[in-house]
């Protein structure tokens, strides 16, 4: 028995001794990087692994980590037999960067330092030689101011040494210019490489980073066999210093009616590693790694004599900043779950105390401010862009094309004479493709020239949205107050203004014009407005009349005719009264102040 025992704890050390043996040899590799969904401000990557494995228990060294990985997001997959047991993350520090773009900067610089050094030697010896020849000068210079009956050296001699002297000193002054601008050059040269090797290497610390899997092979047909098994893995991990945001080119053709939406993705890649030959995809979700829901805790309360002294500044919440503050900080630690409890729980309290301290119309505001930036910001949309694109690494933008989408446009120009003289040319677009358009800035074209910039709404699929391409100069617009009468009835001031707009068209072809004006409006029963008259009648538009009508803006749906100028400009008119006290004055400001 004691042999039986003696013999299996051998067998077990020689076992463990044989798989230390295996682990210590494991093979390395950097797979390929196949896939990579871009967030707003991370990117996961996934690298490809095919590699034969033995079977039963073996470890696998992924190495070349980027410097801007998350360890705690690595995991992998993989498919078949082949099991993936555990995946953990190591740093290993090196005594050099081994990496071949850092290996060649390197034998650059080292070549400049040689080449420095060179340049030195030679420019000391140089004036070395100066040294030595200055008693060579000295030698001329007195021999040709004695007798030279008594010289040791004829006036020939003293003349054609003379020219020598002068030509070396010529020529070595010429070289020690000639060798000061390479020093300098070559120190500038030396520089710009230091700074690109110091953005590569990252910081003056270098480390290997490296993801180590323990796999399981064993083949479910045949558990006997001890043939190598091909196994296929996928290594994903997240990376800071990835983040992209929408751009758009909107290109107008009013003859077809039509606009061209080009949706690209300005990319920002510094994640540390290039990413060739990549399937690319853009995300506005958030990556979460957390499995584990958050905890609920309970919520005491209390009374108090005076209010907490934090429900004085609960009025600040109402803001559409504050309340996207209080969204991304609610996302922020739900992607830390369990972790962030404490935060979470916080979170949730400051927004009942809110509920509990003001009235029904303040908490409904802050609920529509909250909802508008959900609908703007909270939208998860991903796009898979077709084929296979390279992003590296590096510091400046990198475009990339998302979607190309010709739009039913309804071109109509917009007249605003309150605002500007100008008038606008602007389009109802229809997005009839199965692409979701983020908010983001637009570059906009009219008949293949620039116009301007704009911002683009978040459009959803079916959704129509209004684009603006510019000014239209062969539209003019006038406006002027033609007549203002007053008269005082009982204790009342009535006072009534006749204002005139008129329209020119400079254009060959009809044009539709949408024209805007407004009327003051107000909430207070003492003043009254009315619209006298309006010739020709305002928009028959439901929803104009159901929304701006009310709050006095006036519109005109108008269609001028071509060459329609001076007498035979389309003409505007409209009056309206106001009636108030007659010891008080109107007082205008902007709505909401």
């Amino acid at each position: 028995m004691k042999n039986r025992t003696r013999t299996s704890i051998l067998a077990a050390a020689i076992t463990g001794l044989l798989a230390g043996l295996v682990f210590a040899d494991a093979p390395r590799t950097a797979g390929t990087i196949s896939k990579v969904t871009v967030y707003r401000g991370q990117a996961l990557v996934t690298r490809a692994i095919s590699i034969d494995l033995p079977p039963g228990t073996s470890e696998l060294i992924v190495e070349n980590l980027p410097a801007r990985i998350i360890p705690e997001s690595l995991y992998a997959q993989t498919v078949g037999d082949v099991k993936v047991l555990s995946v953990r993350y190591r740093e290993q520090a090196v005594k050099e960067d081994t990496r071949e773009e850092v290996k060649q900067i390197d034998a650059q610089i080292e070549d400049l330092k040689n080449k420095q050094y060179h340049a030195k030697s030679e420019q000391e010896n140089i004036n070395d030689l100066r040294n030595k020849f200055r008693d060579l000068w000295k030698l001329s210079v007195d021999a040709a101011n004695v007798d030279l009956n008594r010289s040791v050296m004829q006036s020939e001699q003293i003349e054609s040494f003379t020219q020598y002297l002068e030509e070396k000193s010529i020529e070595w002054h010429e070289k020690t210019l000639e060798l000061g601008d390479l020093q300098a050059s070559l120190q500038k040269e030396l520089e710009l490489l230091q700074r690109k090797r110091q953005e590569l290497a990252g910081s003056s610390s270098r480390a290997e980073r490296e993801a180590v899997l323990f796999l399981s092979s064993q083949s479910k047909s045949d558990p006997a066999s001890r043939q190598p098994k091909k196994a296929i893995i996928e290594l994903s991990y997240l990376v800071d210093g990835a983040s992209w945001v929408p751009q758009y080119n909107l290109r107008a053709d009013p003859d077809k009616s039509n606009a061209l939406i080009e949706y690209h993705a300005v990319v920002n890649q510094t994640s540390g590693e290039d990413w060739n030959g990549i399937a690319l995809s853009l995300s506005t979700a958030e990556p979460t790694m957390v499995a584990a829901a958050p905890i609920l805790e309970p919520m005491l309360v209390s009374l108090s004599a005076s209010a907490p002294a934090q429900q004085a500044g609960q009025q600040a919440l109402l803001g559409a900043e504050q309340a996207r503050q209080y969204l991304m900080s609610r996302k922020a630690n739900v992607k830390k779950g369990v972790a962030a409890n404490v935060e979470l729980n916080e979170l949730a309290i400051q927004n009942q105390a809110f509920v509990f301290s003001v009235g029904r119309k303040e908490v409904e505001e802050f609920q529509r401010q909250i909802a508008e930036v959900s609908r703007i910001e909270g939208i998860s949309v991903t796009y898979d862009l077709p084929g296979k694109l390279t992003l590296p690494s590096r510091s400046d933008q990198q475009l990339v094309s998302i979607a190309t989408i010709t739009a039913k446009a309804e071109f109509v120009l917009l007249a605003t004479p309150l605002l500007t003289d100008y008038v606008y040319l602007q389009a109802d677009l229809l997005n009839d493709s199965d692409t979701i358009l983020l908010p983001g800035q637009a570059t906009m074209f009219r008949n293949g020239e620039f116009v301007g910039k704009g911002q683009l709404p978040q459009v959803t699929i079916g959704e129509k949205f209004t684009a603006g391409f510019g000014i239209d100069s062969q539209v003019r617009v006038a406006h002027e107050l033609e007549d203002k009468k007053s008269r005082i009835q009982g204790g009342n001031r009535i006072d009534t203004y006749y204002y005139r707009i008129a329209l020119s068209s400079y254009k060959n072809t009809p044009v539709k014009l949408k024209l805007l004006d407004r009327l003051p409006y107000t909430d207070d029963t003492s003043v009254k407005v009315e619209l006298e008259k309006a010739d020709p009648e305002l928009s028959k538009d439901a929803e104009y009349l159901r929304t701006a009508r009310k709050k006095g803006i006036l519109r005109w749906d108008l269609q001028l005719a071509p060459n329609s100028v001076g007498e035979k400009a389309t003409v505007v008119r409209y009056s309206f009264i106001m009636e108030y006290d007659k010891n008080m004055q109107i007082q205008p400001h902007r709505s909401g102040q």
